[in-house]
């Protein structure tokens, strides 16, 4: 595990009085992964709509992250995880099946 990545908690504030717009926050922590880049792999989501992922990502366990969360490379891009497997079923490392996202606005300025 040598790549520094950011795990995201995604809030998400409901729109002001007149307006449509809602707004994001996202809260991170810092952790250790292994990140291999995939071509050619296809999942299923909930609604029967299929993805391509496009990284597999393996960290040490952590019971916080779930498909709702939201992973940050260091060069800006966002990851959206499609899928956790909990490796082996023994709380040491996850596999987190994720596809891009594109770039976090913040760091496109």
């Amino acid at each position: 595990m040598r790549h520094r990545i950011t795990i995201h908690t995604r809030d998400i504030t409901s729109p002001a009085h007149g307006s449509i717009d809602f707004s994001e926050t996202f809260t991170g922590t810092n952790k250790w992964a292994a990140i291999k880049t995939l071509q050619g792999v296809t999942v299923f989501d909930g609604v029967s709509q299929d993805a391509n992922v496009t990284h597999e990502i393996s960290i040490r366990y952590d019971s916080s992250v779930t498909s709702e969360t939201f992973i940050q490379l260091d060069d800006g891009r966002r990851l959206k995880i499609l899928d956790v497997m909990h490796y082996e079923e023994r709380d040491d490392y996850m596999v987190l099946l994720c596809t891009d996202r594109g770039l976090d606005e913040a760091a496109k300025a």
